[in-house]
């Protein structure tokens, strides 16, 4: 079925698989290549479930979902991966808090290549030697990522911010964790997560949409997978405050860097009635205007030497909570902490920036379908934060106002604040 993306004279297809795999097609003719991603709803967040019918919760080691990952590449005859670069294709994979999602590249044998990503990702080998064995890499790249700075300063900052939340712990798990994940693990959460009915397909760039929908439809025929089954994931209750309001800690940095984290009910935004992506879209715009590469504050920052580059600003959604993350390098931690500290607490909020802003938005929002990776995460995020695919969202932005964006900013508060910084591995000694 063709849809029509209100606003921007673009449309993508949409159709459901008999065994419940969904399938997105925006095709590009402007471009040579395709990129093509299948996805399971299976992050690192999800520790313990159950399937229906089953009366108590299956419990996973933390990072099983990114072993899985690894392992989803072994196949009886080889490795996955070098069989499509074989298709002379660049396939990869990654894992976050809530999904998994393998990924191809490619510029011709488009067929060959759908077919092998639906096959490897459906067809699983696993062996208790290989679990082993695949141990001591995954045990190499999680040492890695610890000793990664960013990595160091984002997840001890989700730490001070989470009592409970699985968002406290890294996607990989820990190495004790690594070393404890049995074959079973895998098995329970392969065949749990990776039924057809939990997963999708999306496809962008230079392919034909018919022959895409011929090809899958022929692919899944030929598989056998068991009925559709619901999944109940466990509700992990996380308190309002954040669990330690001030850390610090040491890294392979030459310039400190602090991040600051704001944990904000969802509920204090009620009487603004905006939908999830209603309040996605202005926290975007308004941390953009009042942290941004083009505000006053940054200027302030910079020009006084308090910063190094600027301060970068992200959010992300919870259940219950919006997440403000602020992070900076900064030569002088405590000035660029009270300084922030002031700027959240009386934030300077103009109608021009935010006009700016919207603006700057909405042509991008246009221009990213010349993108076929942005219109492929897009669609990927969408489904993930379980909103309409693309839906509304030029509406959002072209009734974007200022009233509105100013009652947003002063739900945004220190109230629930933790900070971390990550000093020199020589500032220890003295």
């Amino acid at each position: 079925m063709k849809i029509r993306i209100p606003g921007v004279d673009e449309e993508y297809i949409h159709e459901t698989m008999s065994n419940g795999l969904e399938v997105y097609l925006v095709p590009n003719k402007k471009v040579k290549n395709f990129y093509m991603t299948l996805t399971t709803k299976f992050g690192s967040l999800t520790t313990e479930f159950k399937k229906s019918g089953e009366k108590s919760y299956t419990k996973l080691p933390n990072g099983v979902a990114h072993f899985l990952e690894h392992l989803a590449f072994k196949m009886e005859d080889g490795d996955a991966m070098e069989v499509l670069a074989n298709l002379g294709s660049q396939a990869n994979a990654f894992t976050s808090f809530k999904e998994t999602c393998y990924e191809v590249y490619g510029f011709n044998k488009f067929k060959e290549n759908l077919n092998y990503l639906l096959d490897f990702v459906e067809t699983p080998y696993f062996k208790r030697e290989l679990v082993e064995a695949e141990k001591g890499i995954i045990t190499e790249e999680v040492k890695m990522y610890e000793d990664s700075p960013a990595t160091k300063l984002n997840f001890e900052l989700n730490k001070c911010l989470f009592h409970n939340d699985n968002r406290r712990f890294l996607v990989s798990g820990t190495v004790k964790d690594v070393k404890k994940t049995t074959l079973k693990d895998i098995e329970n959460a392969y065949y749990t997560f990776y039924h057809p009915a939990n997963m999708f397909v999306i496809i962008t760039g230079n392919f034909n949409p018919d022959e895409a929908l011929a090809i899958i439809h022929e692919n899944q025929a030929k598989k056998d997978f068991s009925l559709p089954f619901n999944i109940a994931k466990r509700k992990i209750a996380e308190p309002i405050s954040v669990k330690q309001e001030y850390l610090q800690i040491y890294g392979n940095v030459e310039v400190p860097k602090v991040a600051i984290g704001l944990k904000i009910p969802l509920k204090n935004f009620k009487t603004l009635k905006l939908s999830a992506r209603e309040l996605d879209v202005y926290v975007s715009i308004v941390l953009t205007a009042l942290y941004g590469r083009t505000s006053e504050l940054r200027d302030k920052l910079i020009s006084g030497n308090i910063i190094t580059d600027g301060v970068y600003a992200s959010k992300y959604i919870t259940d219950d909570y919006l997440i403000v993350n602020l992070v900076a390098e900064t030569p002088y931690p405590e000035r660029f902490i009270a300084m922030m500290k002031e700027a959240i607490h009386k934030p300077v909020l103009k109608e021009e920036d935010v006009i700016r802003k919207k603006r700057v938005a909405i042509s991008n929002y246009i221009l990213a379908f010349d993108d076929i990776d942005t219109v492929n995460s897009t669609i990927q995020s969408d489904i993930i934060n379980g909103y309409e695919v693309f839906g509304d969202l030029y509406r959002i932005y072209n009734d974007l106002n200022y009233e509105v964006a100013l009652k947003v900013v002063k739900k945004i508060t220190d109230k629930n604040m933790a900070i971390v910084v990550l000093n020199p591995e020589g500032a220890k000694e003295k």
